[in-house]
Order: C-alpha cells, then structure tokens, then sequence
C-alpha cells in the first residue's frame, strides 16, 4: 500500500513537472512575441525619428538660404535707396523698389513656412524618440523576462519562472502604454 502512495506521488510530481515545463516554455513564447513586437516598434519608430531630423535639417538650411536671398535683396533695396543711379528714370526705380520689396515679403512669407514646417519636423523627431525610448525599455524588461523564464525551466526553479512573469508583466505594460502614445 505504502508502494502505491510512493507510485502515485512520483506520478503527480513527473506530470506537475512536466505541465510546469510546459507552462514555462508558454510563458518564454508569449514573451518572446511580445519582445518581437516591441523591438519592430522600437526600431521602426528610430528611423522615423532619424528622418524627420534629416527633414527638419533640411528645412533649417532651406530656411537659412531664404534667408541669404532675403538680405541680399534688403542691401540692394538700401543701395538703391541710399545711393540711387542718376541716369535711370524715377519710375523705373520706383518700380524697381516695388519689386525689391514683394520679393523681400515673399522671401519673409517663404521663411515663416519654411520655420514652422521645421519646427514640425522636430516635434515629430521628439515624439519617434521618445516612442523608441519606451518601445526599447519594454523590450529590455522582456528579454530579462525571458532569460529568467529560460532560466527556470532549465534549472526548475519556480521561483525564477515567477520574477520572469512579474518583470515580463511589466515589459508588456511598458509596451501596451507606449503603444497608446502612438
């Protein structure tokens, strides 16, 4: 009878053992997809804030040629000004001066777009970063996670298996809050 017990208690400790491997090598997969996930969304939202700074920098250096062309109309909107030619006719220089001044309106117009077009461009750099940075951080509480799951089921430990699940509890938190920022 006593053999029986001892049959009966070894069986339920191979089959918990093996339903707790099996519940383990789960656990590593959901994590593993969720680490996945993450580190497509960290990656992705990296490059796209590495081109919208390349787009906000050529915005800054439209915008500074704009503003070259800009005052080099003023100077000769001031030259004509200060020193007109003698042999020219009023009107024309009338109109001239006239001209000068649209293009510098349109150049100022021009910047103004070019500025807050730029300025877009670097807000959307911020937000791609800021959404690597938590898409990152989650995906480095998963890998822990799995590491410690991994670990548990190769030295059966439960323990291990169950700060896995904490830290990868909260890798997926990290990942299902960044997510909402998107």
């Amino acid at each position: 009878m006593a053999d029986k017990k001892i049959e009966i208690d070894e069986t339920k400790d191979k089959e918990f053992s093996k339903r707790t491997n099996q519940l383990i090598a789960l656990t590593a997969l959901i994590l593993a997809i969720c680490a996945t996930f993450a580190s497509l969304y960290a990656g992705a939202n990296a490059s796209k804030g590495i081109l919208a700074q390349s787009q906000a920098s050529d915005g800054w250096a439209y915008y500074q040629a704009k503003s070259i062309k800009e005052e080099l109309y003023k100077m000769q909107l001031e030259s004509l000004q200060t020193d007109p030619p003698s042999n020219v006719d009023p009107m024309k220089l009338s109109v001239l001066e006239q001209k000068y001044k649209q293009t510098i309106d349109r150049y100022n117009g021009e910047q103004m777009e070019i500025r807050k077009e730029a300025n877009q461009k670097e807000a959307d750099r911020d937000h791609f970063l800021e959404l690597n940075k938590g898409f990152a951080g989650a995906l480095t509480y998963l890998q822990i996670a799995i590491l410690l799951t991994s670990l548990a089921g190769l030295m059966k430990q439960i323990g291990f298996w169950y700060a896995g699940m904490l830290i990868g509890a909260f890798g997926i938190y990290n990942f299902v809050v960044t997510m909402t920022m998107v």
